[in-house]
């Protein structure tokens, strides 16, 4: 984020001051918070995560509320897990205004927490997974193994 997160005026005068779009959001939560910078139209795109903007239905409301505005939503997970990636690939295939999901597919490790159905990018694209619930089913012996140290894996 160029600036402290909350909206200010300073927003505002970022926006009025480039030419270079502007994004923030991902740690904004629910419509409250992200209201101001869209009825302003501070941001260029708005980048809600669903671990912190209410989930996929308050993330889904974030979503209707910038279409109002026409803003396009760029979903944020960075190096989240792989039930972040799969919930937010769900949410993006019901959003009019998506624009991208930020991930850190690819590396080898976060496709290693399916135990079967693994993500699979074509073209940088992500096939929705299929399946009950995300589609996902977690590699718990992986999970275990990855646990941060004194931590207990939660059977």
């Amino acid at each position: 984020d160029p600036l402290n997160v909350p909206y200010s005026e300073g927003w505002m005068a970022l926006k009025r001051s480039t030419r270079v779009p502007i994004l923030s959001g991902e740690k904004l939560e629910m419509v409250r918070q992200f209201r101001p910078f869209l009825d302003n139209q501070a941001l260029d795109i708005i980048h809600p995560d669903i671990a912190f903007a209410g989930g996929i239905t308050g993330c889904k409301k974030i979503a209707d509320y910038a279409a109002l505005t026409r803003t396009p939503v760029a979903l944020h997970n960075g190096q989240g897990a792989l039930v972040r990636i799969y919930a937010s690939a769900h949410l993006a295939g019901s959003i009019q205004n998506f624009y991208k999901l930020e991930n850190g597919l690819g590396a080898g490790v976060i496709e290693k927490m399916a135990a079967d159905n693994p993500p699979v990018v074509r073209q940088s694209q992500l096939r929705l997974p299929e399946g009950p619930g995300l589609g996902l089913n977690v590699n718990e012996d992986f999970l275990r193994e990855h646990l941060p140290r004194g931590e207990t894996y939660w059977d």
